[in-house]
């Protein structure tokens, strides 16, 4: 009998200190022992005002090889490797490419190797310059099949001639390149120099538009011969 006297006892104290709080909660604050009244609009401002990364997935890349059968199979060898990869721009103020690609062989093996890509360039213009153009960029993958690691780097300086030649837009292209291959142990590098020209031979009111590219080079290497280059393409697209 002692223990329910001392139930019916307890049991009025709980109940308003539960209402209690209850009202306060229904208020939109409360108060602690120690510590002045908070309110629950000062949570959620603080959790707003917390900082926040974003990302951007603008750019993205896909591409596959061998997976569907081809109508050209008189064209196409029998044993072509099956591979699925794709790349994408994690970050939208940093032209940065990052991406991954399965391969399956298709020799007796057969094996599924993996291997991660990763790219990055950057551009500038100075007009004041005369429309001097600088690019640089660099590429890199890496195999774990084969523990291949490989690094290229390249650039361009176009540097624009103002010659007398009103058909013609010509400019002088300096292109180094530089790639490192550390499964073969090797560091290769050349410059590339080029004169190129481009003039449009169709009229402005011409339903296709004709280009033609010209461009006369001449590359060096440190353990080859130089080399001289020429090339023509003329392209001709809608006049949209």
């Amino acid at each position: 009998m002692t223990f329910w006297l001392w139930k019916i006892a307890v049991l009025p104290p709980l109940v308003l200190g539960f209402s209690s709080v209850a009202h306060a909660l229904e208020d939109g604050g409360g108060t602690t022992a120690d510590g002045p009244a908070w309110s629950i609009d000062d949570i959620a401002a603080r959790r707003v005002q917390a900082p926040t990364v974003t990302y951007s997935l603008s750019r993205t890349q896909a591409w596959a090889n061998g997976l569907v059968a081809s109508r050209m199979s008189a064209f196409t060898p029998s044993g072509v490797d099956k591979a699925v990869g794709a790349k994408m721009q994690p970050f939208q103020d940093w032209n940065f490419l990052i991406g991954t690609e399965l391969i399956r062989s298709s020799g007796e093996s057969r094996f599924l190797s993996s291997k991660a890509m990763w790219e990055t360039s950057w551009s500038q213009d100075w007009e004041s310059l005369g429309g001097l153009r600088v690019v640089l960029s660099t590429t890199g993958s890496l195999d774990n099949a084969q523990a291949d690691y490989l690094q290229s780097f390249s650039g361009n300086l176009n540097v624009p001639l103002d010659l007398p030649l009103n058909a013609w837009d010509l400019e002088f292209r300096l292109s180094p390149t530089m790639n490192v291959d550390m499964s073969q142990g090797s560091l290769t590098s050349n410059l590339m120099s080029e004169l190129v020209g481009k003039t449009i031979l169709s009229s402005h009111n011409a339903a296709f538009r004709s280009t033609l590219d010209v461009s006369v080079g001449y590359s060096i290497a440190p353990e080859a011969r130089p080399a001289a280059s020429a090339q023509l393409q003329l392209t001709i697209s809608p006049n949209l």
